[in-house]
Formats: structure tokens, C-alpha cells, sequence
């Protein structure tokens, strides 16, 4: 009977924070359930707090973004479901939910418009220091009591509050720590720029006054970089003054329509001209809080700083934030708690993204071998500043010292994040709370292009203006009883009211009149203006029944009804349950003395969704000027006032199980879902007059499985290891699609605005969420053809690619602690996936790349098929025609054929290092401290991959919009090093 009735208390007094913000022992809970622990967050503090949650939680998968310290991070928790697009998480703080997306401007994803900036996304913005807890509700039934917007799961942040000591405690924590380049494309040191073995500089442009040779090209199949003697860009001539001028100031060498003649250098390689352009980064993270409290009350207020020094010269990020917490029983029955945060985020410049000479890795993939790259850190021809740039060639390229240092984009942001609740206990089985939060910031962004820029010949200046606010207010009344010693029950029922307003706004000044004068009164034409405003709101009414049985089986109801602003009336309401079981075994029979505590958890869930705000009428809207005039037109998508909300049911089943007084746990857990009436985007007909329309339609169905093991093989007082290991695995299918339609595309990334530069997201039935298609080379049996010539023959019709989810994923963590000495490492293992890479096929078709050296001397024999017979009778027979090796890799590596710029996403990376030492107390409290710990930290490491020119765990930037599976010639990640000190007294 003592085993029966005292299972483990370690598990059965585990308490997490769940939906609502309620606290509930985690043996109750018949969902999965995954608490990350502060120490999690700070032992290696990431800049993205997002970025801590990588490898260490079944079931979740986390994408670190791809510009840079502030950029966004993706998170997908068990798999991407909707083909709206709309598959992150919510993120709540303190019960309260908060803004996560990413808003740009409708004047990007332009072919000539300012390209992509990723300014980050919401929950970077929170301190590690200032977080108590991170509970991740990964299914359906622990996240249905937040509503419409917990379809993909729910991330709970609980934040510090301080504690009920006596007096003041004061914490503080520093870490420094630098960052250079993971890894860099492997580029040949063979040949420079050109063409045949051809190359001399004059004036970089391909019709220009000068008499070069391939100097407006951008390939690199010139002559063998062997010390010869050539003219280049940086190489000395004369002004008509006789003053000493470099090559590339052809303004300056222009006298009477001649230039004047460049002084042949040596032509040689200059292996680390790329890796010379990035810089050691340095990032300061510091915090300092300071808390007390007493029976009654308590308190906390913390001020956060993080200041970076990006390896993109003249990049950087500065953050800072307050944050005041606490809690007061006001009278016997009544208490109240508040929690407010300050923070202001700004950066004087982030890197641009996708294609184009705006985004400096595109730039590399052309630059020739030979160059320098110290000789264009002075960007501005001889005697032309701020009118035009310096440059290795004047036809296609931007120097790339004038993107980072003139063409900036900078941000200004102020972010207000707070709640406050009232408690009233009744009784001490009847209890009601009132709580409000606010999610508010304005973000101010400022984009200035300099005169000669290539998209921007006289210059251009943009303004983007974002506010954005969301309230939340709740009420829930409680009841909790017993029937009788073994039963007990709560009961719940609440309210909720949403309301959300964005406000986004940008002008752009296309042309300006006088250089380096950023204003829009400077436009030198009219005005671009391009506003969207919003406001959504929700209002919803929820209850939840609990029930449970000795304390070992435990029955949780809830049921949601809200009523969304954004859906037609007569639609506009929708409700949506959850059900879930918990057993605890020990509590109802005998277990071996092995195993300490065993449970089984079961649920179902069915969840509604809604749209985004205006999807019901088209209205007219203020488009780009005609000329002088405004234009107003109507949108290109037809809108329908009939749509249904979608649709989520959902099936968990599980367990866990302790073995060996709690130093073995297994946690497993196995899952389907199935979205129903997606609301999704459709072509249309030409006779319509819209492009596409909105219609509810298609099905996926999403399993998985998920397990973690955590073992502690050494226990002692002087010494301990800890291990765990979790392991993610899923599919998203579509088993249907709406009616009439056998391809639906999700979205893209372009090139140009020509499809067959495009990689597209296709789904199709029996295909999968995350499907990549593209063109390539005509296939024969699994070989390329080729023709008669020995050119590849391109194929242009739309093909699978891959998909670019893992197959699985694995983290792996360890913890020792001997003595005053703790040190841990993670190592995050991503098996599979598909990326197509715009580094290969334009490193491969420039000439830069190392695989781009076969064939140089003696031509490239293409490996596949010819077909020396009709399209009628084929007959093919192995290619054995030789075509010169720039022919080759331009027809294919063209950047139109995607299937052949594919890389296997798999990779082992070591996500996180740590070493720290406890000062021992004799020394501490001789000081005045109560504890001094001094650690050595490292992030990425190290990294295997097939893949030799970038980190595969990459994004790519679509609009408002953030793509996987595709390098969009992404920057390179970092690694990260370097020292942290944390005190208390």
C-alpha cells in the first residue's frame, strides 16, 4: 500500500505553467508538455533568446536567421500544417499573448526595389535574465484554450517576479563575446576574370569610352593568375594633372574623351580577399536586477543591455530594456500582480538580403579571384564623393564597402510590454481574476541608397512607419472542490477580449535631387506611398472542467467559442474542445522497485482558425503613382465574403516512465493532426479580371513522433553527469486539395519576377508541406541529355526538387558538475531535407567557386546522354563532346536550373559550450558577495556538413515573408566565443 499510494514526489510535485497562465502539477497534465529552465537560457546567453530553444525540445524545430546578430529565427513546432503560411507558434508572457511577425513594406519584393531587411521578430526582444520559465504546449490539447491562434502550439514565457526574502538581493551578469565567419564558400585561386583567357582593365563597362577586355563582365575564366603583368582596377594611372589616380577613378583619368593609361600589376590571387571583408564581431550582453520582497509582497526590476558589433563591417545592434515586476496581497482575500517592460531596439545599419549587389554575398559569388579587397575600402572615385563610387567593375556590381556604409538600413524601436491581474479569493474553493496586457511599439526605419548605386543611379531615401498594439483582457472564475477524499474537481469559466491595430506606412523617395541629403523633401520625383492600416478583434468565452481520482487519473474538458471580427457574418462564431487523460500507474498498482514513476497521457482537440483582417469585399486602395497622379485601383485578388473558419482535430497519445530512483526517464509520444477548410489563395480565370481569389479548401494530415531520454549516470556529492537526448520526427501530407485545383503554390523565391528564375513551394495531393520545385536539365532515365553539341539541354517545366523539412532531429546535451566546476555541451543533429543554392549555380556559372576549376584547360565533358536519334525513334548514347569549361557551367549552373544547385541539408553542429567555476563562499562572502561564478562560452562551434560553401540552417527572405530550403547567397553564420561573470549579493 506505501508504494501504491507514494510515487515519486519529484514527479508528481512538478509544477509547470500551462494555457492561462495556471500552474498545474505535471503528473495531472494528458498533453506534452516541455519546461525549459532559465539556466538553459543563460549559461550560453543568445542574443535571440529564440536561439536557446534550438536542440533541446522534442518536437521543435528552431532555424536561427540568416543576416546577422537581430535577425529573425524560426520556430515550427511539430511541423508545418497550413498552407496559408501562417505555421509559427504564439508566444505568450504571463498569460498574455504577444506580436512574433515579421512586417515589412509592400515597396520590397520589387525586381528594382530596395530588397529584403530582416529586422527581427518579437520574442528576441525579451532578456534570457528576465525569463523565469519557457513552457512549450507543443499539441492541440494543451494550447486550445488560447484560441484561434494556437493551431501551431503555444510557447509560454513566464518572467521573473522576485522572491519573499528579506532585504535586497542584487544579481548581475556580463558576457563578452566575439564572432568570426562559421564557414565560407571555398573558392578556386586559379584563374581571374575574363573570359578565354582574356582580361585587361580600362573602364569596367562593357560599351564604355575605354578599350578593356572583359573588364564589364563578371566571370572568372581569364588568365591564370600567375604574377603576369595586367591592367586592373586598382592599379596606377594619371589625372590631366599628372596626379597619381587609381585605374577604376575613370572620371579622373577622363581627359578630352581618352582615358588616360592604366600601369600594368601583377595578376595574382588573393585567396582571403572575402574572408578580409568581414570583421571579428563583438557582442556585450550585461543585466544587472535587483528584487526583495517579504510574506506579503515582492518585487523585481532589471535593466538588460546588449551591444553588438556585427562581422558585417558598420553593422551593428543596440538594445536596451527595463522590466519591473511584482506582486502585493493587498487584503486577506484580495492580490495583484504586474509585470512591465521597456525596451528599445535600434541598429545603424542591417544587412540587405536576397538578389541583387545590395546583399554583399552576391557580390562575392561575382568578384573576380585577382581583386583586392583592401583597395576598395576607399568607395568613392578621385575627386567624385557622394556622386560616384569606386569599383571593380561599373556594368553590374556595387563596391561593397558603399552597400554596408552608405546604403544603410537603420530601425528605431520602442516596445512596451506589460499586464497587471487582480486575484480575489472568495473562498478557498472560489476565486476570480481579472487580467489585462498590452503589446505596443512603434518601429521607425530608414533606408538611404547613395548616388551611383546600381538599382539606385541618382540615389533613394525610404521611411517606414509601424505602429502596432494588441490588448488582451481576461476574466476567469474558479472553483475547485472535492467530493470526497479520493475525487476532486475545479472548474473554470472565463472571457477574453482581443483587440489588435497595425498601422504601417511607407514613403519612398525613388529619385534624389542632391546627394547624400536624406529627406523626402530631396525626392527629386513624386512621392511613393504605399499605407496599410488594420484592426482585428476577437472576443471569446471559454470553460475548462477537472476532474481527477486518488491523485494518480486525472480528466481534463475545455471548450472554446470565439467570435472573430475577420470571418462573415453567420460565420463569424466558431467554437473548438479539447479532452485529455492522465494515469499515473503507481498510484493503482504495484511496480517494481525499478522503476520510480510511470505515466500515460491521451488527448483530442479540435481548434478554428480565422484569416487576416479584410479578406471579406474588395475595396480600392491608393496604389504607385501614374506620372503626378495617384493611382487607385482595385485589388488583385478576389475576396469572399462566405469563408469558414479552418479547422484542427487533433490525437495525442503518450507516456513517460522513471527508472532507478529517477536517474533514467524516457518521454514518448506520438501524434496526428489534420487541418481542414485552409484558407488558401487560388489562380483565376482571365475573364474575372482578378489574379486569384480566396476559397476555403484542402486537408493535411500531419503524424510524428517525438521521444526524450534523460539518464544520469554519475551521482555523487562531489560529482555528477547528466545526459539527455530528444528526438523529433514528422511529415506533414495533403491529401486534398480545393476542388478543380491539382497544384496549389504557397509562395516563392525569386530571382527576377520571370518564373523560370523562381523556386517555388508547391503542394500537391499526396505531396508534402515544405515541397520545393523548380527547372533543370532534361532527364533520360535519371541522366542529363545533352545535345549533339555537347550542351546540356534545359528542361523548363516545373519538377520536384525535394523538401526541404529534416527527416528527423536529434539534440544531444550534457552536463557535468565536479565540484566547483560545471560544463556542459549541446550538439544539434539535423538528418535530411533539400536546399537549393544560388551560391553554387552563381559561384559555378561566374567561375569563383573551386568546383568550377574541372575542365578549365581541356573543356568540360558533360556526364549523361545525346540522343543521336529523332524525338520519334531516340537513341541515346553516352556524351562524350567537350565544350570549354565557361560554356559548361553557365548553361549548367545557370541560375535558371535549380535542380542542379541542390545540397542534402543534413548537418551536425555544436550549438552551445560552457565552463564555469563557483568561487568558493570563504572567498565570496570575504568580499561582500553571496556568489561570483566565472565561465568560458561558446556558440556553433563547430559544424559537419556535405555541404562546403555555407551553414545549412539558413532562411531566405521573401517580402514580409521568411522562405526555407533555399540560400539566397545567405550570409555566413557565426561562431561565437568568449567569457561571462554572474554575481549575487
Amino acid at each position: 500500500i506505501e508504494m501504491l499510494l507514494n510515487p515519486s514526489r519529484s514527479q508528481l510535485d512538478d509544477v509547470v505553467v500551462t494555457a492561462l497562465g495556471i500552474k498545474r502539477e505535471r503528473a495531472e497534465l494528458g498533453y506534452s508538455v516541455t519546461e525549459v529552465e532559465p539556466k538553459s537560457l543563460t549559461d550560453v546567453p543568445q542574443t535571440n533568446v529564440v536561439n536557446s530553444l534550438a536542440g533541446q525540445v522534442a518536437g521543435v524545430q528552431i532555424t536561427n536567421g540568416s543576416s546577422g546578430v537581430g535577425s529573425s529565427s524560426r520556430i515550427v513546432i511539430r511541423s508545418e500544417n497550413s498552407l496559408s503560411g501562417t505555421n509559427q507558434p504564439l508566444i505568450v508572457v504571463d498569460g498574455v499573448p504577444i506580436n512574433n511577425d515579421l512586417i515589412a513594406s509592400d515597396l520590397e519584393n520589387t525586381e528594382q526595389g530596395i530588397q529584403e531587411v530582416d529586422f527581427g521578430n518579437g520574442l528576441a526582444e525579451l532578456s534570457p535574465e528576465d525569463i523565469a520559465s519557457i513552457t512549450v504546449l507543443k499539441g492541440a490539447g494543451g494550447a486550445a484554450l488560447y484560441g484561434s491562434r494556437s493551431g501551431n502550439g503555444v510557447i509560454v514565457v513566464n518572467t521573473k517576479r522576485g522572491g519573499n526574502r528579506q532585504g535586497l538581493g542584487i544579481s548581475t551578469s556580463s558576457t563578452i563575446t566575439f564572432e568570426t565567419p562559421l564557414v565560407l564558400p571555398q573558392y578556386q585561386n586559379t584563374y581571374g576574370g575574363g573570359a578565354g583567357g582574356a582580361f585587361s582593365y580600362d573602364d569596367g563597362l562593357d560599351a564604355g569610352p575605354g578599350g578593356g577586355v572583359n573588364d564589364g563582365g563578371i566571370r572568372s575564366f581569364g588568365p591564370v593568375m600567375d604574377g603576369r603583368l595586367i591592367t586592373q582596377f586598382d592599379g596606377p594611372s594619371t589625372d590631366a594633372n599628372g596626379t597619381i589616380v587609381r585605374g577604376g577613378d575613370i572620371i579622373a583619368r577622363n581627359v578630352n574623351g581618352t582615358l588616360n593609361p592604366i600601369t600594368p600589376t601583377a595578376w595574382v590571387a588573393q585567396p582571403d580577399n572575402v574572408k578580409d571583408f568581414f570583421q571579428t564581431g563583438i557582442t556585450y550582453q550585461n543585466n544587472v536586477s535587483i528584487s526583495g520582497g517579504d510574506e506579503r509582497s515582492s518585487f523585481r526590476l532589471s535593466y538588460s543591455n546588449l551591444d553588438n558589433t556585427g562581422i558585417i563591417p558598420n553593422t551593428d545592434l543596440v538594445r536596451n530594456g527595463v522590466a519591473l515586476s511584482g506582486r502585493q496581497q493587498l487584503s486577506e482575500k484580495l492580490s495583484a500582480s504586474v509585470f512591465a517592460n521597456y525596451i528599445n531596439s535600434k541598429s545603424s545599419n542591417r544587412p540587405g538580403l536576397g538578389y541583387g549587389s545590395e546583399n554583399i554575398m552576391y557580390i562575392f559569388n561575382w568578384m573576380g579571384r585577382q581583386n583586392d579587397i583592401e583597395s576598395m575600402r576607399d568607395y568613392w572615385q578621385a575627386g567624385q564623393e557622394g556622386f560616384e563610387q569606386f569599383n571593380f567593375n561599373y556594368q553590374w556590381m556595387d563596391n561593397p564597402f558603399l552597400t554596408v556604409y552608405e546604403n544603410t538600413n537603420s530601425f528605431d524601436k520602442d516596445r512596451i510590454l506589460g499586464n497587471g491581474a487582480l486575484t480575489y479569493d472568495f473562498s478557498e474553493k472560489l476565486s476570480l481574476r481579472l487580467r489585462s496586457g498590452i503589446d505596443y511599439y512603434v518601429d521607425q526605419r530608414q533606408f538611404k541608397r547613395a548616388f551611383s548605386s546600381k538599382r539606385w543611379i541618382n540615389g533613394a531615401y525610404r521611411e517606414d512607419d509601424i505602429a502596432f498594439k494588441e490588448v488582451n483582457t481576461d476574466l476567469l472564475l474558479s472553483w475547485r472542490d472535492r467530493i470526497n477524499p479520493n475525487w476532486r474537481y475545479t472548474v473554470s469559466a472565463g472571457a477574453n477580449r482581443m483587440d489588435q491595430s497595425i498601422e504601417n506606412k511607407s514613403t519612398q523617395a525613388g529619385q534624389l535631387s542632391v546627394p547624400n541629403v536624406y529627406n523626402l523633401e530631396n525626392s527629386k520625383i513624386p512621392l511613393e506611398i504605399a499605407q496599410y492600416n488594420s484592426e482585428k478583434r476577437i472576443n471569446s468565452l471559454y470553460g475548462i472542467g477537472q476532474i481527477s481520482y486518488r491523485q494518480g487519473l486525472f480528466l481534463d474538458l475545455t471548450y472554446r467559442n470565439d467570435w472573430s471580427s475577420t470571418l462573415p457574418v453567420g460565420s463569424e462564431s466558431f467554437g473548438y474542445y479539447s479532452a485529455s487523460v492522465s494515469y499515473v500507474f503507481n498510484r493503482f498498482m504495484a511496480l517494481p522497485n525499478w522503476i520510480s514513476y510511470s505515466k500515460a497521457r491521451f488527448s483530442v482537440a479540435s481548434l478554428g482558425n480565422d484569416t487576416r483582417a479584410y479578406q471579406l469585399r474588395n475595396t480600392l486602395r491608393f496604389n504607385r503613382n501614374y506620372g503626378s497622379s495617384p493611382l487607385v485601383t482595385n485589388t488583385s485578388t478576389l475576396l469572399n465574403s462566405g469563408l469558414r473558419p479552418e479547422r484542427q482535430n487533433s490525437l495525442e497519445v503518450g507516456g513517460e516512465i522513471w527508472f532507478f530512483n529517477n536517474r533514467l526517464m524516457l518521454d514518448v509520444a506520438a501524434y496526428q493532426t489534420r487541418n481542414t477548410d485552409q484558407i488558401v489563395r487560388l489562380p483565376s480565370s482571365a475573364a474575372s479580371g482578378y489574379a486569384d481569389r480566396v476559397e476555403n479548401g484542402g486537408v493535411v494530415r500531419t503524424r510524428g513522433l517525438e521521444a526524450m531520454l534523460q539518464f544520469t549516470p554519475i551521482k555523487k556529492d562531489n560529482f555528477s553527469w547528466t545526459t539527455s537526448a530528444n528526438f523529433t520526427s514528422s511529415r506533414a501530407v495533403v491529401e486534398e486539395l480545393p476542388q478543380g485545383v491539382d497544384q496549389y503554390v504557397i509562395g516563392y523565391t525569386r530571382i527576377y519576377t520571370g518564373g523560370d528564375n523562381s523556386v517555388f513551394y508547391i503542394v500537391k495531393e499526396g505531396g508534402r508541406v515544405g515541397d520545393l520545385y523548380g527547372t533543370g536539365i532534361k532527364q533520360y532515365q535519371g541522366r542529363d541529355v545533352y545535345d549533339q553539341n555537347g550542351i546540356p539541354v534545359r528542361d523548363g517545366e516545373l519538377q520536384l526538387l525535394g523538401n526541404y523539412n529534416p527527416d528527423f532531429i536529434i539534440g544531444f546535451n550534457n552536463q557535468f558538475r565536479f565540484g566547483p566546476l560545471t560544463f556542459g555541451f549541446l550538439v544539434d543533429w539535423r538528418q535530411g531535407g533539400t536546399i537549393v543554392s544560388r551560391t553554387k549555380s552563381l559561384g559555378l556559372s561566374s567561375g569563383v567557386l573551386e568546383e568550377s576549376l574541372a575542365g578549365r584547360e581541356n573543356g568540360v565533358i558533360g556526364d549523361g546522354v545525346v540522343n543521336i536519334g529523332t524525338e520519334e525513334n531516340p537513341n541515346y548514347v553516352e556524351n562524350t563532346t567537350a565544350i570549354p569549361a565557361v560554356d559548361f557551367y553557365n548553361q549548367y549552373n545557370n541560375r535558371a536550373n535549380e535542380a542542379t544547385a541542390l545540397y542534402d541539408a543534413s548537418y551536425v553542429k555544436l550549438r552551445q559550450v560552457s565552463l564555469y567555476y563557483q568561487l568558493p563562499q570563504k572567498w565570496v562572502k570575504f568580499i561582500g558577495f553571496q556568489g561570483i561564478s566565472v565561465g568560458a562560452v561558446g556558440s556553433n562551434l563547430w559544424l559537419f556538413t556535405e555541404n562546403p560553401h555555407f551553414d545549412p540552417e539558413l532562411s531566405a527572405m521573401q517580402g514580409q515573408d521568411l522562405r526555407y530550403g533555399v540560400d539566397d547567397m545567405s550570409y555566413p553564420s557565426s561562431r561565437s566565443y568568449g567569457f561571462s561573470i554572474k554575481t549575487q549579493f
